[in-house]
């Protein structure tokens, strides 16, 4: 059923629709409410905390990909098996050794390379010639 025009559903509403396909979905309003207050408790538990803005970027990078990440105090703890310990580099990553400790670190390695590409693209223009020009001699 719809809701009438005008009308709308807040967050925290619990709703239920059948697709196109007849596959019945449930609790998405809820459900994205909760994440979202996990999300935000869990970013100012890391402001609180006295986390670095690098270390908070990369959480939230992690977490994207990986649910069950969260802090001990100023350390990312992901899958109760992999720790970060500030700065946050890949040679602060520990763990067994498995593909745990390898999924975590590629995913950091690739963060910082995302940040560093962000950095050049943002540089301003006079700058970027002369970069160029140095890596081509």
């Amino acid at each position: 059923m719809a809701a009438p025009p005008g009308e709308y559903f807040s967050v925290g509403s619990q709703v239920s629709c059948r697709t196109c396909q007849e596959q019945r979905l449930q609790g998405e309003l809820a459900s994205k409410a909760r994440t979202e207050k996990e999300e935000k408790l869990s970013q100012a538990y890391a402001i609180s905390a006295g986390v670095s803005l690098e270390g908070q970027q990369l959480f939230q990078t992690i977490h994207k990909t990986i649910k069950d990440c969260k802090w001990q105090e100023k350390n990312i703890v992901v899958m109760e098996e992999v720790v970060i310990t500030p700065p946050y580099q890949v040679e602060n990553c520990k763990g067994k050794e498995g593909s745990a400790l390898s999924h975590v670190r590629k995913i950091v390695e690739k963060h910082f390379r995302d940040v560093e590409s962000q950095k050049i693209l943002q540089r301003p223009q006079a700058q970027q010639p002369q970069k160029e020009a140095a890596l081509s001699s």
